[in-house]
């Protein structure tokens, strides 16, 4: 299986470990594998979600909350837009816990049928699975993407998306943080 696989995230998903929301406040840089790393880009700005560069959770009095990242064309930096909630719930990949993202219902389609599920690969570094809710779509495969805290770098120096590809094609099991 080569390194950074679409095959190689979906292995992972099954041997992730599912975080809190609690954990995940903070900023989280997008990625993408093989064959995905044009495609997906493109896919996401025909559906109103250009220039994606990741998420942002946020801890509030009710719980997590979180906005999608979007570069600023031509000024730099980010904007937030399409705002999402948190919970922990069953995977429609495996049905074990994950981090289950969904987007309001009055949303802008296709987001309000949009769910996105989370686990930790390793220490900052999210495998997320996106999910059509809608009908027969939701039995499909998830389209496995990264997410990679924004905060540092990991044990082995390598936060990057495409670090954590390439360990996540390894033979070797997902480190994984403590649970209180």
């Amino acid at each position: 299986m080569p390194p950074g696989s679409v095959s190689a995230l979906r292995g992972a998903w099954a041997t992730a470990g599912c975080p809190t929301p609690d954990e995940l406040v903070g900023d989280w840089k997008a990625g993408f594998v093989r064959p995905l790393t044009h495609v997906a880009p493109v896919g996401l700005g025909l559906v109103g979600l250009p220039r994606w560069h990741g998420k942002r959770f946020r801890g509030t009095p009710t719980g997590v909350e979180g906005m999608n990242l979007v570069r600023a064309g031509g000024f730099g930096g980010v904007v937030e837009t399409l705002p999402m909630t948190l919970r922990v719930g069953p995977s429609y990949a495996d049905g074990g816990p994950a981090v289950v993202v969904t987007y309001r219902p009055d949303g802008p389609r296709p987001w309000r049928w949009v769910r996105d599920e989370l686990r930790e690969l390793e220490p900052g570094v999210l495998v997320g699975l996106t999910f059509v809710d809608l009908g027969p779509l939701r039995r499909l495969a998830g389209t496995p993407f990264l997410l990679s805290a924004d905060d540092g770098a990991s044990e082995d120096g390598d936060r990057s998306a495409s670090g954590a590809a390439e360990r996540a094609s390894s033979s070797e099991p997902p480190s994984r943080r403590p649970r209180a």
